[in-house]
């Protein structure tokens, strides 16, 4: 998820919110979507680096909901998960966004190396795309999906190549597609694995209205460790992230991840904000 920035004006972010509803209109192809970036962590709460190595915890960001893996010391090697397209209520949030997806790092790291969908609103009209992103370089919309369809997702670090493959397939329609690609930071570290429901951004780095995505459910999600260790998203090998979404200026929870089934599905619910 790309890092919260402020600055540049009222005008300013009218603009970029401007551009980043074109992009996503643009017929005939995969739009620009939305940015993503690291987790913002909420203020007033402590940081993922702030926690303690060993234990399971909480922590509330602005932009990012869902569960990641993580201990000190610890590189991961890939991370797989599958859901279904959320469906999205643009009538209720018109002009709003929400990414789903697994990836590296990010989890307190300036990187993030992720595959997903995009679940958003053009107006009041749902558009849904699947895309990858190699943060800091901008997001890649591949094709479009249908709400309701059964998606894979996997990213795998190849160390022998220090290249990392990004995968998504969607099994409703048997379309797929898989990227190589190197770090695209200054360091890719690969300290945390995740599984995310993610407010986006625009392109200036502000935070964008989130779509009413209702539920997103995931299930069978592999993590495995640059040691050769396996597990879900708990496992004596890592801590476990639960991560919960809250508004900006509201601090009101906003995605809300439900407790993890034998440490591999869960599903993340949209809240109003009130």
């Amino acid at each position: 998820m790309r890092k919260l920035r402020r600055g540049g004006g009222a005008a300013v972010a009218t603009l970029s919110l401007m551009l980043t509803v074109c992009a996503f209109t643009a017929p005939g192809r995969a739009p620009a979507l939305p940015l993503g970036g690291p987790m913002v962590s909420a203020p007033g709460h402590a940081g993922p680096g702030l926690m303690l190595a060993g234990r399971n915890v909480v922590v509330h960001s602005l932009n990012w909901a869902g569960y990641a893996a993580a201990r000190a010391g610890t590189a991961f090697r890939s991370v797989r998960a599958a859901f279904f397209v959320p469906y999205v209520d643009c009538t209720s949030t018109p002009g709003a966004y929400s990414s789903h997806w697994a990836g590296l790092d990010g989890l307190g790291s300036s990187s993030v190396e992720q595959v997903g969908v995009a679940a958003g609103c053009a107006g009041s009209r749902p558009q849904y795309y699947a895309w990858y992103e190699m943060y800091p370089k901008p997001v890649s919309g591949v094709f479009a999906v249908q709400a309701g369809n059964a998606i894979v997702v996997s990213v795998y670090y190849l160390a022998q190549h220090r290249r990392f493959v990004l995968t998504l397939r969607d099994l409703t329609t048997g379309r797929h597609f898989s990227r190589s690609a190197k770090c695209a930071a200054k360091m890719c570290t690969r300290s945390s694995a995740e599984v995310i429901s993610e407010a986006p951004s625009d392109t200036s780095g502000n935070i964008l209205p989130l779509a009413n995505y209702r539920a997103a459910s995931f299930s069978g999600v592999t993590v495995t460790s640059a040691a050769g260790h396996r597990g879900g998203l708990v496992s004596r090998w890592w801590s476990t992230y639960q991560i919960i979404g809250v508004g900006q200026s509201s601090r009101q929870v906003t995605q809300q991840p439900t407790s993890l089934l034998r440490g591999q599905a869960f599903t993340n619910y949209w809240r109003r904000e009130n």
